[in-house]
């Protein structure tokens, strides 16, 4: 008999804890809505004032007024008496003056005749004597223009010898036996006398002693 009341006054445990653990959900479900709740209230009373538009007052400096200075006074000075003096009566020029020198303005002025101009001359065949050689070296210039400039004679053997160009001409140095000869310059493949040396049958002379 005494077994069985003792396992009547024993009643089951399951129902204590599954009321602690409900109890604790509620509570970390509380903290964390009071959490949210005070962050969103904090944040509109704290950031108000910061983000409210502050007016700004311009100041508006005004500069007073500088009073004028009083212009000076020019005092003139006493100043003599001009005199006037009559204007001379107007002279009057005949007509006949008047159209001849209109004429004279109307003809053209005759200017003097420009002088003529020579040619300049200048040395376009330097002979340089050898007294150790029967030959002379003959220095030949060409002071025109062109591209490409030759010379062609009996001591070329007629064959055109090339001349170099320098500052501002044209120039070769050949070896040539005394005697007389005639030739010419190839100027960009043109024939041409040179215009400084004598002329012999349409041909430059050239005398080497």
């Amino acid at each position: 008999m005494e077994n069985e009341n003792l396992d009547l006054d024993i009643k089951p445990a399951g129902n204590k804890d599954l009321w602690l653990f409900l109890i604790i959900i509620d509570i970390i479900f509380l903290c964390i809505f009071g959490y949210f709740v005070y962050k969103h209230f904090s944040t509109r009373v704290f950031d108000a004032p910061a983000n409210a538009p502050r007016a700004e007052q311009s100041e508006v400096v005004q500069t007073p007024e500088l009073p004028k200075e009083s212009e000076p006074v020019l005092v003139e000075e006493n100043k003599p008496v001009e005199e006037k003096v009559p204007a001379a009566a107007p002279v009057e020029i005949p007509v006949t003056a008047v159209i001849e020198q209109e004429e004279k303005k109307a003809e053209p002025s005759k200017a003097a005749p420009a002088p003529e101009t020579k040619q300049e001359t200048k040395e376009s065949v330097f002979v340089n004597p050898s007294k150790s050689s029967k030959y002379r070296r003959v220095t030949f210039r060409w002071y025109g223009e062109g591209n490409k400039v030759a010379i062609v004679s009996g001591f070329t053997m007629a064959k055109p010898q090339a001349l170099k160009k320098r500052n501002g001409y044209w120039e070769t140095t050949l070896s040539i036996a005394p005697g007389t000869y005639k030739f010419l310059y190839v100027v960009d493949g043109q024939n041409t006398l040179d215009p400084y040396s004598q002329e012999k049958d349409g041909r430059s002379l050239l005398i080497v002693k």
